[in-house]
């Protein structure tokens, strides 16, 4: 999709290239490459659009943004509120199916902050914005069947690419596996590979309870970047997860957890071997987590209460929290009382 997508606007900026660019407003020049049909886009209609941005050096551009790799199309309504002035124009001209090569040299995005400018800008670079417009929709109802279209797109490509994913992460965990002599390895049905440590008591884990849970999150290379058993990390209470479908009951979790918890019981110790389609996927978290990481986590199942139980226990805090609050209230009230008879 990636080089799909470097290939559709090199075709649209070769063509651009045979043109001379028609100057705007704000210093912005552009040109229109017409190939598309119908009528021009109108004040109050949406634009559904693919937009590339690049840096260029004179010599070479360089990708900052593709919508075609970074979720897709978007959409937008088209009236002087929601676009820019300048670009308003522009983009007025087009029809669905046209294109646009819009830039600008830095030096004017820098002007009145010169300071601001990135290190890696360079005075005389040129910001440069490709714009297709694939659709015009006439009202909101077009907009959400769009949408709703896109998602579903959007859905089946990332099933097709996790599927590819969790081969690949399967086969550098079994890769790691033999590596370090680990044994003793369960698989879910989902694919999160559980080494249990400790075994538990009682019936195991399922979707009717909360589990309280003691936990450190580590990367494949052994770094650590969550835990609430490091005090590094400034947390040290268990975590409830929640198991059950009533959101209001603690908190939820990765795929891979509740996949794994599954096969364990109160007391248990287990590590989770959790490939990325299970955790957090093409998603960064932070500056620990890579995009597609596979995770490894040390569990311990602390506790195991019912909603019943959750429920009870809530109630009671919101009780004591409310006594709480109306004992101060109430030392407030005496110590102007004091203060006032002085």
């Amino acid at each position: 999709m990636r080089k799909l997508s470097y290939l559709l606007t090199a075709v649209i900026l070769f063509s651009a290239c045979q043109q001379n660019f028609k100057k705007g407003e704000k210093g912005l020049e552009y040109k229109i490459i017409s190939s598309g049909s119908g009528a021009k886009i109108k004040v109050g209609d949406f634009m559904q659009m693919q937009i590339c941005q690049y840096l260029n050096d004179g010599k070479r551009d360089s990708l900052l943004n593709d919508t075609r790799a970074n979720g897709g199309p978007i959409i937008e309504p088209f009236d002087a509120n929601s676009v820019p002035p300048e670009y308003y124009k522009i983009l007025s001209q087009l029809k669905t199916g046209d294109s646009a090569v819009i830039r600008l040299i830095v030096d004017s995005m820098f002007a009145k902050n010169p300071g601001t400018m990135p290190p890696f800008i360079k005075k005389g670079y040129h910001f440069i914005t490709t714009i297709k417009l694939l659709n015009i929709f006439k009202n909101q109802k077009e907009v959400d069947s769009a949408r709703q279209s896109e998602m579903i797109i959007r859905e089946r490509k990332d099933s097709i690419d996790n599927i590819a994913i969790m081969e690949k992460d399967d086969k550098a965990l079994q890769d790691y596996f033999k590596k370090n002599n680990i044994t003793g390895l369960q698989k879910t049905p989902l694919g999160t590979y559980v080494q249990i440590i400790q075994p538990g008591t009682g019936a195991n884990i399922d979707t009717s309870v909360i589990v309280k849970t003691n936990y450190t999150g580590r990367t494949m290379d052994g770094k650590m970047f969550d835990s609430n058993t490091d005090s590094s990390k400034g947390h040290v209470e268990p975590l409830s997860v929640n198991m059950t479908n009533d959101m209001s009951l603690g908190t939820s979790v990765i795929k891979g957890w509740t996949d794994g918890l599954k096969l364990l019981n109160k007391g248990a110790k287990a590590k989770f071997y959790i490939p990325s389609p299970l955790a957090y996927g093409k998603r960064k978290i932070g500056e620990d987590i890579p995009a597609n990481s596979i995770l490894v986590f040390d569990i311990e199942i602390m506790e195991l209460n019912t909603k019943e139980q959750v429920i009870a226990d809530m109630n009671k805090k919101l009780t004591e929290g409310k006594l709480k609050r109306e004992k101060y209230m109430d030392s407030v009230k005496n110590l102007k009382a004091v203060k006032t008879k002085k």
